[in-house]
């Protein structure tokens, strides 16, 4: 069904009636008989270890797929207004959709989750003090070209001034690379189901489905505005999990 409404509405894009296929903005369902491999716990720390001192970018990359849970779309539209990182917390509301035809050549789009609704996650005190480098780094940059970051700039940008979005596929890409040389068969991905297999030893299924932002939960509005304890619980152990010698 994806493929025939998207070959129409590529058609539609080529004669100019649209100005592009909408269709590149959706992916169609994997089989619900394919299982996506995922790292074990030892795995997951050697990527990290050898991430932060090949790529540090990757590396925090990584750390936040590996405790939060996001998908990569997700993690690539992050703006740093997203973040309280006194607080420890972060909304989640968007992806990034990368598509030859869109307007700049990508969209920062609501997130699929809960009918597209902000979700609020906790962060462990490691991570969030590895962002608060990372955002230290990026003040330091902006500065030396005699600006400074705006709230609505991108995290992970392809840009100093952080107005454009890394691709997914480029993550995708450079993770690859670190697997492959680490001996790993799973895909970047794969750190999303590693989070919620993980998580299952500590928090209930409530708490799991609202960290991973999954649609079949039904979430007092109040919640979008705070982070519970079994969720700041949920933080902890990933961090804890992670940082384990």
């Amino acid at each position: 069904m994806h493929a025939v409404i998207s070959g129409a509405l590529a058609l539609a894009a080529r004669y100019g009636w649209i100005p592009y296929n909408p269709a590149t903005l959706v992916k169609p369902p994997a089989p619900q008989s394919v299982k996506r491999p995922m790292p074990t716990k030892a795995q997951a720390r050697d990527a990290l270890k050898a991430s932060r001192e090949k790529d540090p970018e990757l590396y925090l990359f990584l750390r936040l797929e590996a405790t939060t849970g996001l998908r990569p779309g997700e993690v690539c539209a992050l703006w740093w207004q997203d973040f309280d990182l006194e607080a420890g917390d972060l909304i989640v509301g968007y992806n990034v959709v990368h598509a030859r035809g869109l307007p700049d050549g990508y969209v920062r789009k609501r997130t699929k989750s809960r009918h597209g609704d902000d979700r609020p996650i906790a962060l462990g005190k490691t991570t969030a003090a590895l962002l608060k480098e990372h955002r230290a780094r990026c003040d330091a940059r902006a500065q030396g070209w005699g600006g400074q970051l705006a709230p609505d700039v991108y995290l992970f940008s392809a840009d100093e001034a952080g107005r454009r979005p890394l691709r997914v596929d480029t993550m995708t890409r450079r993770f690859g690379e670190l697997a492959e040389d680490l001996g790993h068969r799973y895909t970047l991905y794969g750190f999303r189901h590693f989070v919620a297999t993980q998580l299952g030893a500590v928090a209930t299924a409530a708490t799991i489905r609202e960290r991973m932002g999954h649609g079949s939960l039904q979430v007092t509005s109040g919640y979008v505005h705070r982070v519970s304890e079994a969720d700041r619980e949920a933080a902890r152990h990933m961090d804890a999990l992670l940082d384990r010698k």
